[in-house]
């Protein structure tokens, strides 16, 4: 072989090498591969988060499933009582990743939040009282009708407007819990409630005395309220600037691939699905 067919050689086989290099290089780069486990831990939150024992299922688990093999993350869902998840993910530092959770200017001092989500309350009534309310100003004006809330829930400034107003004229019971609301509903108490499609939906269905109840439900959108941001908030202390990259991308990807879309619809009906309403942009 000549000494020019030799250079030639050479050069070619340094071409490849190069060329190699750079996908594996950018490869890499595109996978933004998670560092380690990630740990997400679990509390029962409608089907958001569904726990049995140690068994985590629900939309928010199944998603991150599906997405963490092709992100190159694994994910960590240990079950914790309710009271403790905050606790453990602004506090403690204990956990990465905090999912459902509802956004807030206190929050967004430690912790970085993706949204995912806007949730808008629905009014929620018998199909066969007809109430045909359909915006705030309606059912402010309408004062034969009565309520029943759950007081720790909150959906904004609009929201506690329209509370302060219903309860000028006494017009709302608070108690503790969805099933107590829907137990008044059935009975013929109270004409209505105010509360997040899906939580209601998932709520009575947890419920065996209270599972039939959910096909007689309507959900009417009111004019009035605005929708509110829910998403996942990626934590600060735990997660390197790298995986919390990572996990945005993920996170915004089945957003953008409609994977979460359809993963709440395996749990929920269209019609409850009405006060969702996936993002379409980061």
């Amino acid at each position: 072989m000549s000494a020019k067919n030799r250079a030639v050689e050479s050069a070619l086989v340094l071409l490849k090498l190069l060329t190699g290099f750079t996908l594996v290089a950018s490869g890499a780069a595109a996978t933004a591969d998670c560092s380690r486990p990630i740990s997400v831990p679990a509390a029962p939150t409608g089907f958001s988060v569904i726990t049995s024992g140690d068994k985590v299922s629900g939309v928010y688990p199944d998603v991150l499933r599906e997405l963490g093999p092709k992100a190159g993350c694994s994910f960590n869902f240990p079950v914790v009582p309710r009271a403790r998840l905050d606790h453990m993910f602004f506090k403690t530092g204990e956990a990465d990743v905090l999912i459902p959770a509802s956004r807030s200017t206190e929050r967004d001092k430690t912790a970085l939040f993706v949204p995912l989500i806007q949730v808008s309350p629905a009014l929620i009534s018998l199909k066969t009282r007809q109430l045909g309310i359909t915006s705030v100003k309606q059912l402010v004006e309408n004062r034969a009708l009565r309520g029943a809330l759950v007081r720790s829930f909150s959906y904004g400034d609009e929201y506690q407007a329209l509370l302060l107003e219903l309860d000028k004229d006494k017009r709302i019971d608070y108690v503790t819990d969805l099933n107590i609301v829907a137990r008044m509903l059935a009975a013929g108490r109270v004409d209505f409630t105010i509360v997040a499609p899906t939580l209601m939906f998932s709520s009575l269905g947890e419920n065996a005395m209270t599972v039939d109840l959910n096909d007689k439900l309507q959900y009417t959108s009111l004019e009035g309220l605005k929708r509110i941001d829910s998403g996942a908030y990626l934590s600060r202390t735990s997660l390197d600037p790298a995986d919390q990259d990572a996990l945005r991308k993920l996170f915004t990807d089945a957003v953008k691939n409609n994977l979460l879309w359809n993963t709440f619809l395996k749990y929920y009906p269209t019609d409850v699905l009405r006060g969702v309403v996936t993002r379409t942009t980061p």
